[in-house]
């Protein structure tokens, strides 16, 4: 009795969290709008949030990678995944730095670098990532980039915010609502690489 109470508990302290952090898109959103005074540009606190939480994203499966030997190959190619992503919320320091699209580049490294790693040991690599589809928390990571990758891209289309608002269209409208809905998306991706890590730890824990 006491376990299936401890259980309970512990899941809605966890849908608590889950609300609390959800809150994030709206307060940085806020906080961009109504206090700095800016429509969020490509240099906002937004846009440095996301970028924040990719890293986060990254680090979360490179330090799996490297404390877990049997998930190694296919943390380090999640990881790999998600830098990607990050270099790529990076493409105005690059622009500026080097020039127009050259963050294409080091990503594709990246990626070549993380695929070969990863098909060196095929079948553990299949069997790893396997394991990792199977962890509660993969549909929480699908739906943040989904949110990210697709509903965003949709909802923050300029042709659809002209044809709804019309003559009383205001760009900070559309980067409204696709910032927040992309923020949201990766807070989704964020919270769920920090819940693998400790999952598998745990049942590593658990094991011993």
């Amino acid at each position: 009795m006491r376990s299936d109470t401890n259980i309970i508990f512990l899941k809605i302290i966890n849908f608590i969290f889950l609300l609390v952090i959800l809150t994030t898109p709206f307060i940085i959103i806020n906080y961009d709008v109504i206090y700095l005074k800016n429509n969020i540009p490509e240099q906002s606190l937004t846009e440095y949030t996301q970028e924040l939480l990719l890293f986060g994203c990254s680090i979360s499966f490179a330090y799996l990678g490297m404390t877990q030997a049997l998930y190694r190959r296919c943390a380090f190619l999640i990881a790999g995944f998600f830098s990607c992503m990050l270099i790529r919320e990076l493409d105005l320091f690059f622009d500026q730095l080097v020039f127009h699209g050259f963050w294409v580049y080091p990503a594709s490294i990246i990626a070549l670098i993380t695929v070969i790693y990863a098909s060196q040991e095929r079948e553990q690599t299949l069997s790893a990532l396997a394991e990792f589809m199977k962890n509660n928390y993969f549909p929480i990571l699908c739906l943040g980039l989904g949110i990210t990758l697709v509903y965003s891209r949709l909802f923050g289309m300029g042709s659809m915010w002209h044809q709804v608002l019309g003559h009383d269209y205001h760009r900070i409208v559309k980067n409204i609502a696709e910032e927040s809905s992309e923020l949201l998306g990766y807070v989704l991706m964020f919270y769920a690489s920090i819940n693998y890590v400790y999952s598998y730890f745990k049942h590593q824990t658990s094991n011993n």
